[in-house]
């Protein structure tokens, strides 16, 4: 199964056993002076999947789905920076895929409202609103429609963004997205301590966090910001990079950059020890913890 992640983004559907890919086209993002080059930004989004990947990739590693995972159920209030709504907006993202794929009815429809919450309130409710809810609610029971809904819906969310030239806000949303994803996985690696797959799904986010911490400081956040979220990155970073360099192992499934492409199969995987583990998930975890007590 090959990926192809450009910044044209890629859009991936589950269909009789394999994924179909759908490619959006995307606007050039436009750093800040001091930040890398838009084709090297082009080369950083290539490496960090989707949502709706990452929980593909998740449910194909034979894990049981557990509601306990998700972003905790509770009113969501207008917030008072848009930088913080994109955050927000991509963990309950990755949230949604989450359910979705797992054919969790109820926790999709929950999920979905709090989206569509979200995305008023960055002015996003043109490709997001309570139509979606409705096509959603008459394919609820097909979960190959269901993906694709879902999917379209989150990368046009990502199109408008950066239509509106609001880059640092797409970052985010990414950001978020990827945090929650990792939570997830690292959750699911203390539920199920004999499955093999998810810990390299874990290990091949070493190559997806440098591109991601790479992208967001090609932006000036505020201050809440860089110390809730991208400093803590920076932190995680630290204990991907002691990670014994990668060995051959052709029974299990990771990625691999190939001639600029991002290529899934059975090629190399991070030697990722139980001690680095706990030290991944206990990161994680502060950091999932930091957007619940401070962007809430």
């Amino acid at each position: 199964m090959k990926k192809v992640l450009t910044y044209i983004f890629l859009v991936s559907v589950i269909s009789c056993g394999s994924v179909e890919e759908k490619k959006v086209v995307q606007d050039t993002i436009y750093p800040t002076e001091e930040g890398p080059s838009d084709g090297v930004l082009e080369n950083i989004y290539y490496s960090i999947p989707s949502p709706i990947e990452t929980t593909i990739l998740i449910r194909e590693g034979g894990l049981k789905f557990s509601s306990d995972l998700l972003f905790p159920e509770n009113e969501l209030m207008p917030f008072s920076k848009k930088t913080s709504t994109a955050l927000v907006l991509g963990v309950l993202s990755t949230d949604l895929n989450y359910a979705m794929v797992y054919e969790k009815q109820k926790q999709t429809s929950r999920l979905l409202e709090e989206v569509i919450k979200l995305a008023k309130q960055i002015n996003l409710s043109a490709v997001i609103n309570d139509q979606t809810k409705d096509r959603i609610d008459n394919n609820i029971n097909n979960r190959d429609s269901m993906q694709i809904i879902i999917s379209d819906q989150f990368w046009e969310i990502d199109n408008m963004l950066k239509e509106n030239e609001d880059h640092d806000l797409a970052a985010l949303l990414i950001t978020g997205g990827w945090i929650e994803g990792v939570h997830i996985a690292c959750g699911l690696s203390l539920i199920d301590t004999s499955n093999k797959s998810i810990k390299d799904i874990i290990s091949d986010q070493r190559i997806v966090l440098e591109n991601l911490i790479q992208l967001n400081k090609s932006f000036e956040f505020n201050d809440r910001i860089n110390d809730y979220i991208i400093s803590p990155l920076t932190e995680l970073k630290t204990i991907f990079d002691s990670i014994p360099y990668p060995i051959e192992n052709l029974d299990s499934t990771s990625i691999k950059l190939i001639d600029n492409e991002y290529e899934l199969g059975n090629y190399l995987t991070f030697n990722l020890n139980e001690t680095d583990l706990n030290l991944i998930r206990n990161k994680i975890s502060s950091i999932r913890q930091n957007i619940l007590i401070q962007f809430l």
